[in-house]
C-alpha cells in the first residue's frame, strides 16, 4: 500500500483504471436508463461538455492547493453526473412534447431521477461530513455545492414531470399548470442564484480568493431569473383578460376556413380569434402563450406593443 501511494507509475495506473470503471459505469446507466439517445441529446452532451470542462479547470486554479489524484477522480465524477443529468433533462423535455409515449419510458425516467437523487445525495451528505469533520476550508465546499445545484435541479425536473403526468391524465385540461411550472422555475432559479451567491461570497471572503469560474453562472442564473419573472408577468397580464383580448370565432369564420387547430391537430367547435385572424382554441392558446407570444401560424404578436394597441 505505502508503494502504491508514493510511486507516481502506479498512481498513473490506478487513476487510469478508476476513469476506465467510471466511464463503463457512466455506459450502463445511460443503456439501462436511456437506451440510445437521439440527436439532439447528444448536441446537448457536447456542448455542455467543453464548457463544463473550461469551467472545471478555472476551479482547480482556485482550490490548487488540494489538487491530488483522489481530486481528478472526484472531479471525473462530477462531470460524469452532470452529464447524466443533463440528458435527463433532454430526456423529460421530449416525453412532454412526444404525444404517445411507451410506458416503460416513463417508467425509466422516473428510476432515472430517482437514481440520480439518490447518488447527488450520498455525495452531498459525503461532501458535508468532510467538511464537518475537518473543521477547516477544503475542496469538499466546491463538491458539496456542486452536489446541492444538481439535488435541486433533479427534483426541479421530477416535479416538473409530475405536472406533465398529471395533465396528461386530466386529458390536457388541467388550466393551472402552466401558473404551478412558472412557479417552480422561478423559485428554483432564485435558490440557484442565492447559492451561487453564497458559495461566491463565502469564497472570496473567507477562503480561497476571486473565484472566477463562477461569475459566468451567476450572471446566467442571474438572466434566467430576470427572464422567468418577465415572462410570468407577460403571460399574466395576456392571459387576465383572455375573453375580453380574444373575441369567440363565430360558426362562420370556423367554416369558411381549416377548422383544424395548428397546435393539437383536432377539429374546432369553439375557438379564440387572434388579432391576426387565426384560430385556436382556447386550451392550446393558453398552453402556446407559456412559451411564445406569436401567432403559431403567421409569427405575428399575439398582443402588440404598448401604445401601438389602438393602431390596426
Amino acid at each position: 500500500m505505502v508503494y502504491l501511494s508514493t510511486s507516481k507509475i502506479s498512481l498513473v495506473l490506478l487513476l487510469n483504471m478508476g476513469l476506465v470503471i467510471m466511464c463503463i459505469l457512466w455506459q450502463l446507466t445511460k443503456k439501462l436508463f436511456l437506451g440510445s439517445l437521439r440527436e439532439p441529446e447528444v448536441e446537448r452532451l457536447n456542448e455542455q461538455s467543453w464548457r463544463e470542462v473550461m469551467e472545471i479547470l478555472f476551479a482547480i486554479t482556485i482550490f490548487r492547493q488540494d489538487f491530488s489524484v483522489s481530486f481528478l477522480a472526484f472531479v471525473t465524477a462530477l462531470l460524469l453526473i452532470k452529464a447524466l443529468h443533463w440528458l435527463a433533462q433532454k430526456r423529460v423535455e421530449y416525453i412532454e412534447t412526444t404525444p404517445s409515449v411507451p410506458t416503460l419510458s416513463h417508467v425509466r425516467i422516473v428510476s432515472f431521477l430517482g437514481f440520480l437523487f439518490v447518488v447527488d445525495s450520498l455525495f452531498l451528505y459525503t461532501s458535508v461530513s468532510t467538511i464537518i469533520t475537518t473543521q477547516k476550508p477544503s475542496v469538499s465546499l466546491f463538491f458539496a455545492f456542486e452536489y446541492m445545484i444538481l439535488a435541486t435541479t433533479t427534483l426541479s425536473t421530477f416535479v416538473k414531470y409530475v405536472f406533465y403526468v398529471s395533465d396528461m391524465i386530466m386529458e390536457g385540461q388541467w388550466e393551472r399548470k402552466h401558473v404551478y411550472t412558472f412557479y417552480l422555475e422561478l423559485i428554483r432559479d432564485l435558490l440557484h442564484l442565492s447559492m451561487y451567491l453564497c458559495f461566491f461570497i463565502v469564497i472570496l471572503i473567507r477562503y480561497y480568493g476571486f473565484p472566477v469560474h463562477l461569475i459566468l453562472k451567476l450572471y446566467e442564473t442571474f438572466r434566467n431569473f430576470k427572464i422567468s419573472v418577465a415572462d410570468y408577468l407577460r403571460y399574466r397580464k395576456i392571459t387576465s383578460n383572455m375573453n375580453d383580448r380574444f373575441p369567440d370565432a363565430t360558426p362562420e369564420e370556423l367554416t369558411a376556413g381549416d377548422a383544424t387547430c395548428i397546435i393539437c391537430r383536432e377539429e374546432m367547435t369553439t375557438a379564440k380569434k387572434l388579432l391576426c385572424g387565426h384560430l385556436l382554441h382556447v386550451a392550446c392558446l393558453r398552453s402556446w402563450l407559456e412559451r411564445q407570444h406569436t401567432c403559431p401560424m403567421c409569427r405575428a404578436l399575439v398582443v402588440p406593443p404598448e401604445g401601438r394597441t389602438g393602431t390596426a
